[in-house]
This record gives C-alpha cells, structure tokens and sequence, in this order.
C-alpha cells in the first residue's frame, strides 16, 4: 500500500528528520514536513518535502489559507496532502521521535491480536511495560483513573482490521506534566505487543500513528485548544465515531523512542490542564449525540460532535470556521457529493 509520513516541525533539519527523509526515499514513502512561522528551515533547496507557510498557501486548499500561524493543526495540511498524492496509508510522528529498523516495515491493517474486555477507561501503558514499577500512563488519562484497574483481556485472538494503528515509544513516552513533575529521570522500556482496544477507552496521540486513507475525516486537529490538548481531544471524538461503526483501534509496541525536545513543563502543565478538567465530560457529551453509521456519515458526525462541544465550551465558536475548511477540504478531495 503506498504509504506517507507526515511531520510538523518548528526546527532545523535535525537528525532525526534528516534520517526520516533519506528512509522515505529509500522505501519510496511519501514524506511531507509541515513548517509554520518559527521554523528554521530557510530553503526548499533540494527539500521538495518540506512545505513552508507560502508552499502550504500554493497548495489551494481552504485550510491552509486560515490555518493561524504557531498551530500544531497546521499538521493538518500534511494529511490532506497524503490524501491527493494517493497514498493509502498515512503515518505520523514528530521530530523528536527516532524511529527503530522495524517503523519502516510494510504495514499490515489486519491483525490477529487479543482484545481488551472492559468497557470503560484502562491505563493501556499496563499491558507494555516490561518493569512491573514503571507506574506510568498515557497524557490524556483522567487523573482520577489512575489508580491500579486490571485489564480483562478477551482469550482468543482474532484477525481484524485496524485503520488506526497507535504505537507507544519507548525511553521517554507520550506522557502528561504531572508524571514528568515526579519524575528525575525517565527511561522505559515497552513490550513488543499489540492489542485491541476494543470497547475499552483510552487517549491516542499524534507521536506513532497509523491512518488508513478513509479515515481522513476523523484526522483533523483542532485549533482552538491548546497543543497539549488537540491531538487528545481528536482521539476522544474519534473513538466515539469509530465505536458506533464497530471499528476498533490498534496499539502496538514498539517501533520508535522519543528523545525529547526541550519543554517547559510548567507550559505543558498549563496547556494540559483542559484535558484534565475535560476528558470524562467530553466523553459524556459525545455519548449523548445520535450519531449516524457508515464511513459516508464521518463528515456529518465530526461536524455535529464539534457544534455540540462549542455548545459547551469545550472548543470557541471560531472553531466552527476552521472545521467547516477542513470539512470542504475533505470533501474535494475525497471527491463527496
């Protein structure tokens, strides 16, 4: 399946991107690195994968004609142009992020893998870390989820699609300002394992992703949330309308270690706490709105979650603007009636 990565990126050409750009080359990936306003790449010189803010603006699409400067939604541009290069699988990460021998393998959706029984939240970290006192959970967990809940898992595997596919990375994972606060040094090691989510919920995030193609309505990041916030808050709403069609999500370890960027946790911390405040209401919001079945429907129910979720403040009303250009976006491209 031809296969794209998508990066955003406020840095120079470190490493990290370096090496990404020569492995798509080689494994013939589609690669798009998104720039915004504070990045240091002067050039496209030699560089036709990198999008500036001008290159993005060339490119006719809605989005990026409103998309604000210094937004991690500007990612979003990335996937509409996987899409129109005809790519069927779309992978994500981010430049902080170094990828193991096996990321660039051919990816398979249909896996035959065990799934978790519960029904509500579980710390799905649990299930990978190979140190039983490595107590660590995933940013976007509810704080007041955190305390030990085993997870069921059902015995039998079972082959089934997955047309997202969440990885964990390994050294310094994804997680939230409060465990780093706690934390002098952090260094874990994952198992390589995967699992269906099934029922269960569980925050994904943007750092080892895997897309298939017909899901790029349920891609979009929002952009009046904070940077800690939109690719969680995305994951929540794509969680609901993947559970009405039955679709289920994949999480695997490991093919990637995160070196990261420095960060101002207090930053963090502040820019995480809506998603503290938020994430148990958000879910009960979603769960209360009719939503309609069928991949022909995503348009429809990403609009109505997001019209319902500006009713209760969890987004501003102007977000409404930028989801309508990402919305007929979507539909020229995807070429919807």
């Amino acid at each position: 399946m031809k296969t794209s990565l998508v990066i955003t990126t406020i840095n120079k050409l470190n490493k990290n991107l370096k090496f990404f750009a020569k492995m798509c080359k080689i494994k013939k990936w589609d690669f798009y690195l998104i720039g915004d306003k504070k990045t240091k790449i002067i050039s496209n010189k030699n560089n036709s994968f990198y999008f500036n803010i001008a290159k993005q603006k060339n490119t006719k699409l809605q989005f990026a004609k409103i998309c604000p400067e210094n937004s991690y939604s500007r990612k979003n541009i990335g996937y509409l142009l996987s899409y129109i290069d005809k790519n069927e699988i779309i992978v994500e990460t981010d430049d902080d992020n170094l990828p193991k021998k096996n990321f660039f393998n051919e990816i398979k959706i249909e896996h035959k893998v065990e799934k978790i029984k519960n029904k509500s939240w579980v710390n799905i970290y649990d299930l990978f870390v190979i140190k039983k006192k490595d107590k660590v959970w995933p940013r976007g967990l509810p704080l007041d989820e955190l305390l030990y809940k085993k997870i069921y898992l059902k015995k039998n595997k079972n082959y089934k699609k997955f047309l997202i596919q969440q990885g964990v990375s390994e050294i310094n994972p994804d997680v939230d300002a409060i465990y780093r606060f706690a934390q002098k040094k952090i260094n874990i090691s994952f198992k390589n394992y995967k699992v269906s989510l099934g029922e269960s919920l569980s925050p994904f995030n943007s750092q080892n992703t895997i897309w298939h193609k017909s899901l790029l309505p349920l891609m979009y990041l929002p952009v009046t949330c904070t940077m800690r916030c939109t690719d969680i808050w995305r994951s929540l709403i794509a969680l609901q309308i993947m559970k009405i069609n039955k679709f289920e999500i994949l999480f695997f370890g490991t093919s990637m270690y995160q070196i990261r960027n420095k960060h101002d946790l207090n930053k963090d911390f502040e820019d995480e706490v809506p998603a503290y405040l938020y994430n148990k209401k958000i879910i009960d919001i979603l769960e209360k709105i009719k939503l309609k079945k069928g991949k022909q429907n995503f348009l429809y129910n990403l609009k109505k979650s997001y019209q319902e979720l500006v009713k209760y403040k969890i987004f501003e009303p102007k977000e409404k603007k930028y989801l309508d250009a990402w919305i007929n976006d979507c539909k020229k491209v995807m070429n919807y009636d």
